[in-house]
């Protein structure tokens, strides 16, 4: 599949508007996730394009430099890409370190957040932990489908839920590793996201080989 420039520069407008915020390699995986998860194909272009096309964006006014890391593109306050606010997301990504899907969720996160005025802490808070459980889903997942989910209900409350398919699993590496089972595979960070959230559920569903992990965080008033 062969992209234009045109394309390219549509993607990366999608992507900004999503709230996602990267350097240019991130742009570039995210585009090559998108192509690969919609199509099952590997998309053609240059990836001299994604900066080149980032660039002019950020001329135009669409897309700003991050005042963190000025090698990251963010969306302008100003740009007319901005999307309504709303108080859930649900989206799909590939859970393959490559296509950066733990920077996918934070920065759309991140965004997702302050467009519903939540406080900074927090904000720091609600991300480590569901980044916890993006990278569990991509550790132990086959590479597919993560299914990431997360609301600000009328009550107040932040709910975030994942659903991954499992890999198979080494069982003499993980005996040698101390890990006798696929709950034990998954329970590193656990402790951290205990920590970090009020409510939190992790569910093997063995029949369909996958893992279901809900959070809860009651938000200050």
């Amino acid at each position: 599949m062969s992209f234009s420039l045109g394309e390219i520069e549509t993607r990366i407008r999608e992507l900004l508007a999503n709230g996602l915020t990267g350097n240019s390699q991130d742009f570039h995986a995210w585009i090559r996730m998108d192509t690969l998860r919609k199509f099952r194909e590997e998309p053609s272009f240059s990836p001299d394009w994604v900066p080149k096309v980032l660039d002019e964006l950020v001329t135009s006014g669409e897309a700003a430099k991050s005042k963190l890391d000025p090698r990251e593109y963010t969306l302008s306050a100003e740009s007319s890409l901005r999307k309504k606010t709303s108080k859930n997301e649900e989206y799909l990504l590939l859970g393959r370190t490559e296509f950066q899907p733990m920077q996918y969720v934070r920065s759309r996160m991140e965004s997702f957040l302050r467009a519903n005025g939540i406080d900074e802490d927090m904000i720091v808070d609600l991300t480590i932990g569901s980044i916890e459980a993006v990278e569990n889903a991509v550790k132990y997942g086959d590479g597919g489908n993560v299914e990431v989910a997360y609301t600000i209900e009328k009550s107040g409350i932040f709910k975030i839920r994942l659903v991954n398919n499992l890999r198979e699993l080494n069982i003499e590496e993980d005996i040698e590793r101390g890990k006798f089972s696929s709950t034990a595979t998954l329970m590193r960070g656990m402790m951290v996201m205990q920590k970090l959230f009020d409510k939190m559920d992790l569910e093997i569903l063995e029949d369909k080989r996958q893992a279901l992990f809900m959070a809860e965080k009651i938000l200050p008033k």
